[in-house]
């Protein structure tokens, strides 16, 4: 170590023991084994380094590092955005700097769909500033801007994304900090033959790549389990007037009602179906699990109804980062915490690759980035979160949740993974 980094270093100290005695308490996260961020004059350059397989991130002194935000910031699933915003910029305040180079936060609207989510996508990669994206939140949009982020070997971690199809690419950019829609269907299933005892089965879906793609994946194994799906509907995301498929939903008087799709047609039809005197099970995935936007949007009548939702065990620091974001923006309404992580997991692992050229450049190698996500276990607030090599997590559990008395409380947990 350089005798101009020892002075920094026992300069730098005494400032935080002076600091820490003066300052009033605040609520903190604990942080998650983050390199300590330095000043650039301080990091020793790097005279000689490989350049990366698929190239090198190059910040010149004074610019900044840049996190992109792929998600809905507008329209009916705003709400999900901008708590997934509000987290990652969260994340980017807690975490410092890069060696020394300040971390920004940008979010693109991407409406949940997949062409404008492909003109997020474009304008990340053709930016030169950043470092990886989180998100996107929809499952259709990363199936349709993967391909971009995949060929400009930009790194994307989705807090989000479940259908079985977005790690089944073979891009080697793409991770996803939830379990996939496969395990949902499983954990659905087996609860409504299995602890509910049910036969009889209506499916609605938005048809969309998710909740087509779950719908379907429920509709499958229901029937391998030896019960009757006696409807298979689509309907279009925006509408409000669901008579007309409610009337074939419930021709045969089905035992349960499964929903594929996101909350604002979730707490459309829930509420309709009860207003046509439907009485049987309602449930429905992850794209439901919201308090203000599908129970209390479905004026009660989401009361009684289930939905899944993915997490993983060992969650480490959750009651104080919700403490904290609770504290800036109000409580997280359902991917802020895995955003959270998410962005944390993306500079870590930059923190571990990145190095100082002998021009003062920072540097971070491509493929070294992804590399790092993909080998490094981290203990986040979500979980303990471990990739394999697709992309997917090696652990997770599925938690069934029921609506009762306006809020989700916790009915049957399955474990899946080591």
């Amino acid at each position: 170590m350089s005798k101009r980094l020892l002075v920094f270093l026992s300069l730098l100290i005494s400032i935080s023991i002076l600091a820490a005695a003066c300052s009033p308490a605040a609520t903190e996260v604990p942080a998650v084994e983050d390199p300590a961020s330095e000043d650039p004059a301080a990091v020793e350059p790097v005279e000689e380094h490989p350049a990366d397989e698929w190239g090198d991130i190059v910040y010149a002194p004074g610019t900044k590092v840049k996190i992109g935000m792929s998600s809905a910031l507008t329209a009916g699933y705003a709400v999900y955005g901008q708590d997934m915003l509000n987290a990652v910029e969260m994340a980017a305040e807690q975490f410092g700097d890069l060696l020394g180079w300040e971390i920004v936060v940008e979010g693109g609207d991407d409406g949940c769909e997949g062409a404008p989510g492909v003109t997020v996508a474009e304008k990340f990669a053709a930016d030169p500033t950043v470092l990886g994206v989180v998100g996107p939140m929809c499952s259709g949009t990363v199936v349709a801007a993967e391909k971009i982020y995949g060929e400009h070997n930009m790194v994307m971690i989705t807090p989000s994304s479940t259908a079985v199809v977005v790690t089944a690419q073979g891009y080697q950019t793409v991770f996803r900090t939830v379990a996939n829609d496969d395990l949902q269907a499983a954990v659905t299933v087996d609860f409504l033959s299995q602890d509910l005892g049910l036969k009889t089965l209506a499916i609605a879906h938005d048809q969309s790549v998710y909740g087509e793609g779950i719908a379907q994946a429920v509709k499958d194994k229901f029937e391998a389990a030896g019960g009757t799906v006696l409807a298979f509907e689509g309907i279009t995301r925006g509408d409000v007037d669901f008579s007309a498929v409610i009337d074939i939903l419930t021709a045969e008087t089905p035992e349960a009602i499964y929903w594929g799709g996101m909350d604002a047609e979730g707490a459309l039809l829930i509420n309709q179906l009860r207003t046509a005197q439907y009485e049987g099970v309602f449930m429905g995935p992850d794209g439901i699990k919201s308090v203000p936007t599908y129970i209390e949007a479905s004026g009660g009548s989401a009361e009684g109804s289930y939905a899944t939702f993915g997490a993983v065990g060992g969650a480490s620091g959750y009651e104080e980062f919700e403490v904290a974001f609770t504290e800036l923006y109000g409580a997280p309404v359902a991917y802020g915490p895995g955003s959270y992580d998410s962005a944390r997991i993306l500079l870590q692992a930059a923190a571990a690759v990145a190095y100082v050229d002998a021009d003062g450049n920072l540097v971070i190698g491509r493929k070294a980035l992804a590399d790092k996500i993909r080998e490094t276990p981290f203990a986040g607030v979500t979980g303990n979160l471990e990739f394999t090599e697709t992309g997917d997590l090696s652990k997770v559990s599925i938690t069934v949740f029921q609506a009762v008395n306006g809020e989700f409380v916790e009915v049957k947990t399955v474990d899946f993974g080591n």
